[in-house]
């Protein structure tokens, strides 16, 4: 167990010292020629969390479709009728049109809507209308152009790389050793939220990365949390990857329960019982922080697998344009035995969601007043390192370097 917060009052740049300690630079977060660089350098060579899961397309024909914006891709993920996830471009080989739409569905195969080529759910051309007229059409060549697919702890990504760089395993780094023990496989999907934010990824990001605001913008929703003692919910155990990874534990003070949080602690895990569990979660920082709640985990750029005592969330922010981001953000729980357990979830899904609701709201008008011109940096403290560690790991994949 650590000793109590703020000990020290600026415990993580001694450690992280090539993160530097000095303003970081608007310019990179507001101006669209970075936003290509990042589009050509980062996103369509990285391996992407779909926010999918191999039970989520558990027979022969189902299929997923996600647009990729930043990538400019559709892509189509699907169970062969050998039992094997593949991932491909949603785009026919005649002349491009799609051959499915978004969302899920099943199929026994895939026909484009516009001339009738048929492929199969191995992504091979099966049948082409009025095949004769065509000359020298070899099909067994025309398959559905192939996307690398892979799967960790039952996540599946995709790489739009001719050849990845790297392996998934590899991009996972030390989330193999420290978050692969978490019982993922024991839970199952509660719920799903998708929000549009016309704001910068990093931007909106950068809300969900320290818990300095928690006083401000969370005061309403789980003021209750925090103490008097630590009004700044201080970080206590930030962990900072090479390649850009992040784990952020969050805190939450012991606090007398509300009468909501009472009926839904004695039915189920709940979003803020954190440390106060009776089980003990392996994949979690619990046995380390001091009355822990929780840990965001981030998969660099931009999508995160945060765990806690007895659920965890999967959420990714789209980039779509320089200005413009998509969250969502997949909730899992156990698999409720009796309704009270199912009302014990409903209470932690509101949590969360006004939680995320309430970050999300800084985002628009801090874009905004980003891109104003008004200042020309940021200045961060101890506390928002893994928000400098973004910036700084963004602009050394762009090949640029930003001042320490």
């Amino acid at each position: 167990m650590n000793s109590p917060a703020n000990l020290n009052p600026r415990p993580f740049a001694p450690r992280y010292p090539q993160l530097g300690t000095g303003p970081v630079p608007v310019s990179t977060a507001v101006d669209p020629a970075f936003f290509e660089l990042e589009r050509e350098r980062i996103f369509r060579g990285m391996w992407v969390n779909l926010i999918l899961r191999e039970e989520d397309l558990p027979k022969p024909g189902d299929y997923f479709v996600r647009y990729l914006e930043a990538q400019g891709a559709s892509i189509l993920v699907v169970r062969g009728d050998d039992g094997k996830l593949r991932a491909f471009h949603n785009v026919c080989t005649h002349r491009g049109n799609q051959v499915a739409e978004e969302g899920a569905g099943h199929c026994k195969g895939f026909q484009c809507n516009f001339h009738g080529w048929t492929f199969d759910t191995r992504g091979r051309l099966a049948f082409v209308t009025d095949e004769q007229r065509f000359h020298n059409l070899d099909k067994s060549a025309l398959g559905l152009p192939a996307v690398h697919l892979d799967t960790w702890r039952g996540f599946i990504f995709v790489n739009l790389a001719k050849r990845p760089a790297q392996t998934l395993e590899l991009a996972m780094a030390e989330f193999n050793q420290d978050l692969k023990p978490f019982p993922f496989e024991q839970m199952v999907l509660a719920g799903r939220y998708r929000y549009a934010v016309n704001a910068n990824w990093k931007v909106t990001m950068n809300a969900f990365q320290e818990s300095y605001h928690g006083a401000f913008v969370h005061k309403l929703s789980v003021g209750q949390c925090i103490s008097p003692e630590d009004p700044y919910l201080a970080v206590q155990r930030i962990k900072l990857q090479e390649n850009g990874n992040q784990s952020v534990s969050v805190h939450l003070a012991p606090h007398e329960l509300s009468p909501a949080e009472k009926l839904a602690f004695g039915f189920g895990a709940t979003f803020t019982q954190g440390g106060g569990a009776a089980q003990a979660f392996p994949g979690t920082a619990q046995a380390q922080v001091r009355d822990w709640g929780f840990d965001l985990n981030i998969i660099f750029p931009y999508s995160r697998i945060n765990v806690g005592a007895g659920w965890y969330y999967v959420d990714a922010f789209w980039p779509v344009a320089h200005d413009k981001t998509v969250y969502e953000l997949a909730y899992y729980f156990p698999m409720p035995q009796r309704a009270s357990e199912m009302i014990s979830q409903e209470y932690s899904k509101i949590v969360l969601r006004d939680l995320s609701r309430e970050d999300l709201a800084t985002n628009e008008a801090t874009h905004r007043s980003l891109r104003s011109g008004a200042i020309r940096q940021m200045n961060l403290s101890d506390q928002e390192i893994a928000v400098r560690h973004l910036y700084h790991t963004v602009a050394a994949r762009c090949g640029k370097e930003l001042a320490k």
